[in-house]
């Protein structure tokens, strides 16, 4: 193994409610209603995190 070589991300791994509609209005996006911050730190956070922001974005953020 070579020195220095970084573990790669699987992006298939990481559950995400992006839904290809992004515009980011007001600090959120239109298309999946996260925040900008929470879309950049997304690959970042544990597999909790992520589903504890989708369950919040689906109770809270979902117009009805």
């Amino acid at each position: 193994m070579r020195r220095g070589r970084k573990k790669r991300i699987n992006w298939k791994d990481i559950e995400s409610p992006c839904v290809k509609i992004c515009k980011i209005i007001d600090n959120s996006c239109i298309g999946c209603y996260r925040t900008g911050e929470e879309i950049s730190e997304w690959v970042w956070m544990t597999p909790e995190k992520r589903l504890e922001i989708i369950k919040e974005i689906q109770l809270n953020r979902c117009p009805t």
